[in-house]
């Protein structure tokens, strides 16, 4: 009888590749799940050492015009409370109002902390008119463009019969005009009112002033693309017209905006108040009168191109501002910006992505569909010098 073959009456066996390729597959696997809890152990740990702040605390001052000095503070207590950390760093962000002339003569000479407290890491003035004063004299402290935060048009604040006879027919190319000319105003209707008595303040909080003349420069000069330029500014007409505005203008009460509203409300025969008009920014003058049902001061909006007050967010550069200061005070704008936190910004009569206060009987809050160009850095400061002196 024969006999089958032996390994017909074996069970046949799994192959050594089947075998070895599973234990590959076995050990990668094993691998992988290592890595990944490696990777998720080391982001744990840095995200533990970061929220421990193992390169310290850090406090962040930022320096802003007075107006929005207050509102930015309180938003400041909101960011602080979510606990930002960068850098390895705890970081905390404090506002505070500071004069804008002190902060350029500061950032554009020495900065003396005793006086003038931190160096900031950034700086938030009501206007361009500052910023591109910084740029002229000392652009390497400046890091990248300056961004507005928020808004507000320079208007002229006047006596309701002055603004119900100026309608929409003035415009900022008159008001030089106005100024000179003999009983300029009775062209108006505003028989005995004499020539327009226009004020215009250099203290304090003066960027209205400087904008206003910025408006009538670019009128005169008849830019009709882009801002104006250096060489517009240093034009005889220009010069010789801000000159003249200037030197017939009144003094409004210290120096400042507000303090020729009294003047111009409260004279009893506007026709003979020692102020007729005085520029100013559309959230001054509502914060000024905004309680008031009767006002004697409201806003007059000039023809033309619409001045605006773009309170620039000037992000600092040099040593004296850390890394982790820069990153923070870019991240805390951020925060501002959100519609949650402006609007408690955009509430006290500043216009930004937020929703503005009603209407009074002073400040409208009217559509600027033109604003004006902003001029070149250079051309700023000559207006500036001119109206400001200096």
């Amino acid at each position: 009888m024969g006999q089958h073959r032996t390994d017909d009456t074996r069970r046949r066996g799994i192959s050594r590749g089947v075998v070895f390729g599973f234990l590959a597959i076995v050990v990668v696997a094993v691998l992988v799940v290592v890595w990944v809890s490696l990777g998720n152990r080391i982001t744990a740990d840095g995200d533990d050492a970061a929220k421990a702040c193992v390169e310290g605390p850090a406090t962040v001052t930022v320096l802003a015009d007075p107006a929005l000095a207050t509102p930015l503070n309180t938003i400041a207590g909101a960011y602080n409370a979510t606990k930002p950390v960068v850098r390895d760093q705890c970081i905390t962000v404090t506002v505070a109002p500071q004069d804008a002339k002190v902060t350029l003569d500061g950032l554009t000479g020495t900065w003396d902390p005793e006086s003038m407290g931190p160096y900031p890491a950034a700086w938030v003035p009501a206007s361009s008119v500052w910023s591109a004063q910084l740029l002229t004299a000392r652009s390497a402290v400046v890091d990248g463009n300056p961004e507005s935060l928020v808004t507000s048009p320079v208007v002229l604040a006047v006596a309701p019969e002055l603004a119900r006879a100026a309608g929409s027919d003035v415009g900022w190319l008159d008001i030089p005009t106005l100024a000179r000319r003999d009983n300029s105003l009775a062209d108006l209707g505003l028989r005995g009112w004499g020539s327009l008595k226009m004020a215009l303040a250099a203290g304090p909080g003066s960027d209205a002033s400087v904008l206003a003349a910025e408006a009538i420069a670019t009128q005169v000069s008849r830019t009709t693309t882009g801002g104006l330029t250096a060489a517009d500014a240093d034009s005889a007409m220009v010069t010789s017209t801000l000159t003249d505005l200037r030197r017939r203008a009144p003094t409004p009460t210290d120096g400042v905006a507000t303090g020729a509203l009294p003047t111009i409300a409260n004279s009893g025969n506007p026709a003979a108040a020692s102020i007729h008009a005085i520029p100013i920014t559309e959230q001054a003058l509502y914060d000024a009168t905004r309680t008031d049902t009767s006002p004697g001061v409201v806003e007059l909006l000039p023809d033309g191109p619409t001045p605006l007050a773009d309170y620039p967010v000037i992000d600092l550069t040099g040593e004296q501002v850390s890394a982790a200061q820069a990153e923070a005070v870019t991240r805390f704008f951020d925060f501002v910006r959100t519609p949650e936190q402006l609007k408690s910004v955009t509430a006290l009569g500043f216009r930004g992505n937020a929703p503005l206060p009603a209407a009074t009987a002073a400040v409208t809050f009217p559509v600027t569909n033109n604003p004006m160009p902003a001029p070149e850095p250079a051309a700023a400061t000559a207006i500036a010098k001119i109206i400001l002196g200096g």
